[in-house]
């Protein structure tokens, strides 16, 4: 299993950086082939012919990532190529929840027809039939929703890099494709044509999601309301970019991610509320609940990944199998680069979300053998465990993809990661309570206004110190590969080290 396992994604990670012939593909299937033949024809070793079924079965699965790969969206054309840079007028339906910003909201437009806009004294051809998703910058007013069907007048454009300080530069275009977007336009000024074209289970998750963001904003003020909504929600735009830039630089951006602990939360609940139930409707619900959570908060990768792995751990408990978190993860891994195998090298969430998770998986288990002085009581020992253990694996590439080395993440962390499972339960109770009075929910909101105003502070004071981040300048990739191959190396020993002495 791991040798096609981490064939796969090897092989997917080098498709996505150019095309790759069939001649290679094949040529890597015959080779596995030889390797295996071989392995069985002749004589030799135990432990030699395990390695030769490993290399044989690790490249075929190289070549089935190349041919995933090759079918992706990444080799494929688009269909608007002929109306970029000229006006054109679109039709098109909101196929996703409107993205919110500060100054402009972001709209994902399934197209459904496009034609160059009327020139005087100039004949037109008819509107053309597309269909294919584009990314649209509007106004925040007047708003639209999920399902409407839309037209508008617009100039498509290639997505450009996005620069930032210290010479780094974004994969913007990658990281639209990966979402099956190819353009974009900006300034665009959208009429509604008709509504209610969409999902109708997706218009009411987000129609329930609306209600419940707005009963936290009426019962908290900002910017504690929108930190709970990130906290719950995974949604973090709305934070706005300087108290982000604080989070990135006190190194906590993790925490306005969507985790398997909000979705073990959601499954929890509906499982403990239907616990009269038979076990097996319980137990239905609450997969279908983790489902529909998902979709709710946006479907992102760092929500999807955390809901397969938790949806793994919910089955192997109801028939009795052993969980391994290791296991699940690759399965999540693998299932979400089957269905977009351009998530790997165009996706950072997906990346930092993977990250995060082996190191609570693998690395967790090396650092809590030495953290015995640390006491156990409200979780302090786990949670400095997982902490060092996440910085480790995830740190050298924030550094790489962001430029700033916060040198207070540890502490910070330390400081606030007790209160938060807290402040969600608070939280979730100040939204339902919202839903039937807001007297009701300034109840739970008192005490759960108190712990956001606690992270900020502490999140405020990390960030503003002198030296608390370090900006560093853009480096070699292969400097990550390096810090990563130092840092396996440590683990190895240490792991060989604590065998060495522990006593028989």
């Amino acid at each position: 299993m791991l040798a096609i396992v981490s064939g796969f994604i090897l092989g997917i990670f080098l498709g996505s950086f150019g095309f790759v012939s069939w001649s290679f593909i094949l040529t890597t299937v015959c080779l596995s082939g030889i390797l295996y033949y071989y392995n069985f024809s002749s004589p030799g070793e135990e432990k030699y012919k395990q390695t030769l079924v490993f290399v044989s079965i690790f490249l075929i699965g190289i070549s089935l990532g190349l041919l995933r790969i090759h079918f992706s969206d990444l080799n494929q054309k688009s269909q608007l190529e002929n109306f970029v840079d000229r006006k054109t007028d679109f039709t098109g339906i909101v196929v996703a929840e409107p993205d919110v910003r500060e100054k402009n909201t972001m709209l994902t437009v399934l197209l459904q027809t496009a034609q160059v806009a009327r020139v005087p004294l100039a004949t037109t051809s008819p509107a053309q039939k597309v269909n294919e998703k584009i990314i649209i910058s509007v106004s925040i007013y007047p708003e639209f929703n999920y399902g409407d069907q839309i037209s508008f007048s617009a100039k498509l454009s290639e997505p450009k890099d996005i620069e930032s300080t210290g010479g780094r530069s974004f994969d913007y275009g990658g990281y639209l494709r990966a979402r099956g977007v190819w353009y974009t336009a900006s300034f665009v000024y959208p009429k509604l044509v008709s509504q209610n074209h969409g999902s109708i289970i997706k218009k009411y998750l987000f129609a329930i999601k609306k209600s419940f963001t707005s009963a936290i904003d009426n019962a908290l003020p900002q910017p504690e309301s929108s930190l709970m909504v990130g906290l719950l929600l995974g949604t973090k735009q709305s934070l706005g970019k300087e108290l982000l830039a604080e989070f990135s630089r006190s190194g906590v951006s993790h925490v306005v991610v969507l985790s398997g602990y909000n979705i073990a939360i959601v499954a929890t609940s509906i499982m403990a509320v239907l616990r009269f139930l038979p076990s097996v409707f319980s137990f239905s619900f609450g997969c279908i609940g983790i489902i529909l959570f998902t979709i709710l908060s946006g479907a992102g990768a760092s929500a999807v990944r955390a809901a397969i792995m938790v949806l793994v751990a919910l089955f192997a408990k109801k028939f009795n199998r052993d969980y391994k978190a290791g296991r699940a993860l690759g399965f999540a891994v693998v299932l979400m680069l089957a269905q977009n195998p351009a998530l790997l090298v165009f996706d950072p969430s997906f990346q930092l979300s993977i990250l995060a998770t082996i190191g609570i998986v693998f690395v967790s288990p090396f650092v809590t053998p030495y953290l015995s002085r640390v006491p156990e009581k409200f979780g302090m020992r786990e949670i400095f465990s997982s902490t060092i253990a996440t910085q480790l694996t995830v740190l050298p590439f924030l550094v790489y993809t962001m430029g700033t080395l916060s040198l207070v993440a540890l502490p910070v962390n330390i400081l606030i990661l007790a209160t938060i499972p807290t402040t969600m339960l608070l939280g979730f109770i100040t939204g339902l309570f919202g839903l039937v009075s807001l007297w009701l929910s300034f109840l739970p909101a008192l005490p759960s206004y108190i712990l956001l105003w606690y992270q900020l502070t502490i999140v405020h004071l990390g960030a503003t110190l002198p030296f608390g981040a370090i900006s560093l300048p853009a480096f070699s990739p292969w400097v990550v590969v390096l810090i990563y191959i130092i840092i396996g190396v440590g683990l190895y020993w240490l792991n060989k080290k604590t065998t060495q002495v522990r006593p028989m």
